[in-house]
């Protein structure tokens, strides 16, 4: 998904993580200097960290005692410096100079490839969800769990794909309500929950309840049920169907027909596919699936 920052939650240590490392000797051999790195594969890393899978290794250099590595995530690249069984995640100065800087823009052409690697990866995904949905529409009535009916609501409508512990959901729940009321449109209401084992037991306590709408917006994380079969085959179904298009992130608000699609917290967009003025507020980000092991 676009906009989606490159940063050091990307990697889960055990261990405080260090933000700059100093290194002080220099008295080491070139023998040394040149096999510090020998070692230092993505297999490698990915067995000190988790990695995300698109991740890559693009480049590495010995740094004295030190492996200096450079990898590909998301469009960004993220330097680690690593040991013989260990690694670093931050700055490496040496005598007063940031190595990590001057690596850096050293880089700078692969960083510009990587960038539009990812932006052109990233435009035939968006395409291809877009004729997903175009294309599989009516299935989607099947995944309602339940629905915002404003005062006069008409017999249109639009999906919303949401998790109930996503943030960025809950508040593009705020604007549609808006929307609605203001166009007497009913919000239906497709729970998938990408963030993980709690939000499907909300999802779950949402289902097996049957909750309405009201009741669903003030649903709590601390709030769980044993589940239903009814929960477990609707969510299964869930997945079933959006696993196709390979969609890992919520909220998505998709038209009545699958005619148009908007991905995020983006009032403004579906302000405008539904030719309303744009109003206030501003597009925001999503929540990622979780990538669990």
């Amino acid at each position: 998904m676009n906009n989606i920052m490159i940063s050091l939650r990307h990697f889960r240590f055990p261990a405080v993580l260090l933000l700059a490392l100093f290194v002080f000797s220099t008295g080491v051999s070139s023998v040394r200097a040149e096999s510090v790195c020998d070692h230092v594969t993505l297999d490698w890393l990915q067995s000190q960290v988790t990695l995300p899978e698109d991740a890559r290794l693009v480049f590495k250099k010995g740094q004295g005692v030190l492996c200096e590595a450079v990898l590909s995530i998301d469009g960004g690249l993220v330097p680690v410096y690593a040991g013989k069984d260990f690694i670093v995640v931050g700055r490496l100065y040496k005598d007063g100079i940031s190595i990590t800087r001057t690596t850096m823009s050293s880089l700078s052409d692969i960083a510009d490839a990587e960038r539009k690697k990812a932006e052109e990866k990233e435009a035939k995904a968006v395409a291809m969800r877009k004729f997903f949905f175009k294309t599989h529409a009516a299935d989607l009535a099947d995944l309602v769990s339940l629905s915002f009916s404003p005062k006069g609501a008409s017999g249109k409508f639009i999906y919303v794909i949401t998790d109930p512990g996503c943030s960025h959901c809950k508040a593009l729940l705020d604007g549609l309500e808006e929307i609605a009321a203001e166009t007497e449109l009913v919000l239906k209401l497709i729970i998938y929950p990408v963030l993980g084992e709690k939000s499907k037991t909300m999802t779950a306590h949402a289902i097996c309840e049957h909750l309405s709408y009201g009741a669903y917006r003030t649903l709590k994380r601390s709030d769980a049920v044993k589940g239903c079969e009814q929960a477990s085959k609707l969510i299964d179904k869930t997945f079933d169907l959006l696993d196709k298009a390979d969609i890992s992130f919520v909220p998505l608000v998709v038209a009545q027909d699958g005619s148009w699609v908007v991905e995020g917290n983006d009032i403004p967009g579906v302000r405008r596919y539904m030719g309303l003025e744009p109003g206030p507020g501003e597009k925001s980000g999503g929540c990622k699936k979780t990538q669990e092991k």
